[in-house]
């Protein structure tokens, strides 16, 4: 028969050993949490800048835009460019080819906004000037010089 004093014993040894596995698991669990918020925050501050943007300012609720307004910016303006040397020079607004600087000088009924000049294709230097425009618009300026070569250009027009 066993001593009821070494049954005691191996179970409180059991006990502690189960105390020490317990333990390592936590504290194996705590490096490992750790390390997966780390590599999950590459940049501290960056984290801690969004968070304060997100708290700092919510995005703003804009009631939508009228058609009238719309309506009321979109103007027809004439201007006359003319391309030195002459070059299949395309002017595109909205997505629309609308003249090509092919003969030289072209008048465009152009709205406000931005007109954009397309030379892609062309290996030469191109000179795009403004000839004529109206007297009420800003930009483009009067015999104002635009050089394309193979690249695209944005011109704004506004009054």
């Amino acid at each position: 028969m066993r001593r009821r004093g070494s049954l005691l014993e191996w179970m409180w040894n059991i006990v502690q050993q189960g105390e020490r596995r317990i333990i390592r698991v936590m504290v194996l669990a705590s490096v490992v949490l750790v390390l997966m918020q780390l590599s999950a925050t590459r940049d501290p501050v960056e984290f801690y800048m969004a968070m304060a943007e997100r708290v700092e300012a919510p995005p703003l609720d804009l009631p939508p835009l009228e058609k009238s307004t719309l309506v009321e910016a979109v103007n027809i303006w004439n201007v006359t460019l003319k391309a030195v040397p002459a070059m299949p020079v395309r002017v595109i607004q909205n997505g629309k080819v609308i003249a090509t600087l092919a003969k030289g000088e072209q008048q465009l009924s152009v709205q406000s906004g931005q007109i954009q000049l397309d030379g892609a294709g062309i290996s030469q230097r191109v000179q795009v000037q403004v000839l004529k425009k109206d007297p009420q618009l800003l930009e483009p300026r009067l015999n104002q010089i635009f050089v394309v070569q193979g690249n695209q250009l944005n011109v704004s027009v506004r009054p």
